[in-house]
């Protein structure tokens, strides 16, 4: 089990960058519990149960693009801030005060300076905390879905 997911924004999630190639994502982390193909889009998603981690990769190149995650990686970081060793609320408002920007849209929240979207930080039952890292091109600033957080 990897112990330490250190976020290094648009680069890796602990040892998994993104770009790299499926087949060795998988020399790395072994088989998937599971994999799927996206019903949005020509891409695959892998999930290792045990590790609480979901990855998903291009179908087109088969490459990763994004890596998600929840409160078994309980030591994940990004930006020297813990994301789950404190109340979600806190974590949330100190993240979204750092990047100076976020956006949010249906319940998730992105956070582009530190490539990474949140959900379930704001809610009642901690436990269903998660985030999601992802790789520059992934998200669209622009997106027109995405609202202002007010902080």
């Amino acid at each position: 089990m990897i112990t330490h997911f250190v976020i290094v924004p648009y680069v890796s999630v602990g040892p998994i960058n993104f770009g790299m190639a499926r087949a060795d994502l998988h020399a790395l982390l072994g088989a998937p519990d599971y994999s799927r193909r996206s019903r949005f889009g020509p891409k695959i998603i892998d999930s290792w149960n045990k590790e609480d981690l979901t990855v998903i990769s291009s179908g087109a190149d088969g490459t990763v693009m994004e890596v998600g995650f929840g409160k078994e990686q309980s030591q994940a970081e990004v930006s020297g801030v813990k994301l789950f060793d404190r109340d979600g609320s806190t974590v949330y408002r100190d993240l979204c005060a750092a990047d100076g920007a976020p956006k949010q849209n249906v319940g998730f929240t992105v956070l582009f300076k530190f490539g990474i979207a949140l959900d379930g930080f704001l809610v009642t039952e901690q436990d269903d905390r998660a985030v999601t890292a992802f790789a520059k091109g992934v998200r669209d600033e622009a997106d027109p879905r995405l609202k202002p957080v007010k902080i």
